[in-house]
């Protein structure tokens, strides 16, 4: 199966090299192909994306700056024209854990192309790898994994279905945002199933799109816990909710 990771990014290069050092890091990404979509006008972020190399990085820097909707669809856009199977999405901002893409191949493998239903019988559209628990997981659900009403946009994945379904549902009217139309028409009859304890930490407190401070993006977007190992577990989806 063709495993494939989109990225967009702009114009915070300590971000984006935490990121793909992270990733550089995950367990399998030789095993996948990297499809870079980078705003121009940062050098120092595209320069970071030329010095990838972990695994097959096939960089695309836009003529004009799109923003952060188009970009992102356009990113999505380049994993449908290569025929991917598997398709993770990443920020400049969202770091995965050692384990984060074993997550990712197993939930769109065991998951979303079997067409497994929630608990409560509706359709998992998609993988987060994102999770703020009010709580810190115990070590037995480090593993494990639950669904909720989508969309949670800091690291996620789809399979090629969901793929062409998004990107022939998808509105850019709204140029920051994206999960926008899909919360609001889809929310009640979609899912998406996420890890208890998290595998993306989101660090984007400076410079977001969105205009908010640095200590609201820590209070609200950053995970307290999150998965810091990789190894061989056997990730699975909790029977109740």
């Amino acid at each position: 199966m063709l495993r494939v990771i989109t990225m967009t990014a702009y114009r915070r290069p300590a971000y984006t090299r935490e990121v793909l050092n992270a990733l550089a890091k995950c367990d399998g990404i030789a095993d996948w192909i990297l499809l870079p979509n980078v705003e121009p006008g940062y050098e120092d972020v595209i320069g970071a994306f030329r010095d990838f190399s972990a695994c097959e990085s096939r960089l695309l820097v836009n003529r004009n700056r799109l923003g952060l909707n188009k970009n992102t669809h356009d990113a999505l856009f380049r994993a449908f024209q290569v025929r991917a199977d598997v398709i993770v999405h990443l920020e400049d901002d969202t770091v995965p854990s050692p384990d984060a893409l074993r997550y990712f191949d197993w939930a769109v493998r065991d998951l979303l192309i079997p067409d497994v239903k929630s608990t409560d019988g509706h359709q998992i559209l998609l993988a987060s790898g994102y999770n703020k628990p009010k709580s810190e997981p115990r070590p037995e659900q480090s593993h494990s994994c639950q669904t909720r009403p989508i969309w949670s946009p800091w690291g996620w994945a789809v399979d090629r279905r969901r793929l062409v379904w998004l990107i022939a549902n998808w509105c850019t009217r709204n140029k920051k945002c994206f999960t926008c139309q899909f919360k609001q028409h889809y929310r009640r009859t979609r899912r998406e199933v996420f890890p208890t304890l998290s595998r993306i930490q989101n660090i984007g407190y400076d410079l977001g799109e969105n205009g908010r401070t640095p200590e609201w993006y820590r209070t609200n977007h950053r995970t307290p816990w999150v998965a810091t190992n990789g190894g061989s577990a056997t990730f699975s989806l909790a029977t109740a909710r």
